[in-house]
């Protein structure tokens, strides 16, 4: 019994001393730091949802220009009107263009016309540099023409 109880009053001053061990203010600054981080990608997600939201009603209107131009180029019966509906098509194309260079594919902060690193993983989003790389991405060293009309 003496012998139990010593093995028990060993295990409780081992566990005492971890206790007193622990470092809870470091604890505490590591989850304040976790719930910034979390409250970031929260306000982020929102502000990527917003962009989303009115990258579709641009691609809504296109879309719906698109069609009338298409009825006008159907029912188009001089030059003027076929260049004229080329220039809407062309205009049309350049804005296409604008919206892709201005997204953000993979959520890290960067406008994709100037992310160097395009496919940052989710986990990885928080910690890019100006050009869109996390410490394990190389970038790219290709460059991206786009062409209208």
């Amino acid at each position: 019994m003496d012998e139990k109880l010593a093995s028990l009053n060993e295990a409780l001053a081992e566990l005492a001393a971890q206790v007193l061990a622990a470092d809870i203010d470091t604890m505490i600054s590591d989850l304040e730091s976790i719930t910034a981080q979390a409250d970031q990608a929260l306000a982020d997600a929102e502000n990527s949802k917003l962009i989303i939201a009115e990258a579709l009603l641009t691609i809504e209107n296109i879309k719906t220009n698109l069609a009338s131009a298409q009825v006008h180029l159907d029912n188009a019966a001089t030059t003027e009107q076929v260049d004229s509906l080329a220039a809407q098509v062309a205009e049309m194309t350049e804005g296409i263009n604008v919206l892709v260079f201005i997204a953000d594919y993979d959520y890290d902060g960067v406008m994709n016309g100037f992310d160097q690193c395009p496919d940052t993983p989710l986990t990885e989003i928080n910690d890019v540099n100006g050009i869109g790389c996390s410490s394990t991405q190389t970038p790219t060293t290709s460059t991206t023409t786009t062409t209208t009309g």
